[in-house]
């Protein structure tokens, strides 16, 4: 009798075997590394966030300040719908037309608390245990986590550096199947930088509405294009498209977390339940500014600023690549924040070399292991949040620990 309730007892105390799926976030973990090595005084270059270097224009964040100290009332410390304000939603269909020339209503839209709560809220919304879901190869890394919590199975397609990275319409038929539940594209890509171009969204789009399935758009760079356009899928399989996007990048406020979803009617309600459950209703103060810096006059000014000063950190990183690690290989990035740097005449192990180049030599980069199962040796490099001579500091001390410790990576 005694050992049978004893047995009771441990099995009703443990955890849910779906948490086993989830994984600190490695940029995360490097952050927890160098901000140790900041506490011992060492100069650490950030060569490894996905977070702007740039803050928000002065003329809003002024103007968020004057409303904070002026509020009498509650409306910037209190519940919001959970949908998020109607003057933000305004304010993003708004962008959205703007921008991408789409026509998305304001009920289709929902506020989030970042992108990542729009990833898992989507993927609550959508999977079922089984469902397959496409990945790219490579891709951005907080997917994988999330489609396996919720029983979701990943196939790969595979891209290739020496083809741009670009998708191959016809292998991605062949990964298609009746369990097919949704593509996810990340375009511009993190971590490579390659965008999706006119034509393969297309294609795309006519394939997700003969086949059935979710295209879940992840739009989190849209903003941040040296060269080209961006395509919103949107436009081509309106039924078919879930997009998720983050104010983290533009107008650059993470810590604040915000971003919204779009989608289809049918979606939407399902979509607002799931963030509802999570975090009840984004933070107003988030809201209000984001909605303010959508509609004011210097949000274009600003957004060619950023993209003017990122291009040229950007190549200040290609020369220095080319320089520092002359037989490394990339592809010069259109958009986003990262130029992905296959490693492989230099080193085999990205993770290992990572936990050198931090601790020996004060750089921080993300591992290619994170992003891919094929460019292993790869590194990410962010040009972002440094200034230009950190930039070219940085690289030149990858080359250093490269010359110093690649024969044993």
């Amino acid at each position: 009798m005694y050992i049978y309730l004893f047995k009771i007892r441990v099995k009703m105390r443990g955890f849910s075997q779906a948490i086993s799926f989830l994984r600190e976030s490695p940029t995360r973990k490097i952050d927890a590394i160098r901000e140790r090595l900041k506490r011992e005084n060492r100069d650490i270059i950030n060569l490894s966030a996905g977070q702007p270097g740039i803050p928000p224009p002065i003329e809003i964040r002024s103007l968020l300040a004057k409303q904070l100290l002026e509020e009498r009332g509650m409306d910037l410390y209190g519940y919001t719908p959970s949908q998020g304000i109607i003057e933000l939603r305004e304010a993003v269909a708004e962008d959205l037309k703007r921008l991408g020339g789409i026509d998305v209503d304001p009920g289709n839209i929902v506020i989030i608390t970042g992108g990542q709560e729009g990833m898992f809220a989507t993927f609550m919304t959508i999977l079922n245990p089984g469902d397959e879901v496409i990945l790219l190869d490579p891709t951005y890394f907080g997917y994988k986590p999330i489609i396996e919590y919720f029983g979701g199975r990943i196939k790969r397609l595979a891209l290739s550096m020496d083809e741009g990275f670009k998708i191959d319409v016809e292998r991605l038929k062949e990964l298609i199947t009746s369990r097919t539940k949704a593509l996810v594209l990340v375009s511009p890509d993190n971590p490579t930088g390659n965008i999706v171009d006119r034509d393969t969204a297309k294609a795309i789009a006519d394939l997700a509405r003969d086949k059935d399935f979710w295209i879940v758009s992840d739009e989190a760079y849209r903003t941040l294009i040296y060269e080209g356009e961006h395509t919103y899928i949107y436009r081509y399989a309106p039924d078919h498209v879930i997009s998720i996007n983050t104010f983290s990048k533009d107008p650059g406020i993470p810590g604040w977390r915000l971003g919204f979803v779009y989608g289809p009617s049918d979606a939407v309600p399902k979509l607002k339940l799931a963030a509802e459950e999570m975090t009840y209703c984004p933070p107003v103060v988030a809201q209000r500014f984001v909605a303010a810096y959508l509609r004011s006059e210097v949000r274009m000014k600003h957004l060619r600023y950023i993209i003017e000063e990122y291009r040229s950190r950007r190549d200040a990183a290609i020369e220095a690549l080319r320089n520092y690690l002359p037989e490394a290989r990339f592809i010069i990035p259109r958009g986003s924040m990262f130029v992905f740097v296959d490693m492989s005449r230099y080193i085999r192990d990205s993770e290992r070399f990572a936990e050198i180049l931090l601790e020996k030599f004060g750089v921080t980069v993300i591992p290619g292991t994170y992003f891919s199962d094929i460019y292993r040796a790869a590194i990410r490099v962010s040009f972002v949040v440094e200034s230009i001579d950190r930039i070219r500091e940085g690289i030149r001390k990858i080359g250093e620990a490269v010359s110093e410790y690649g024969e044993s990576l």
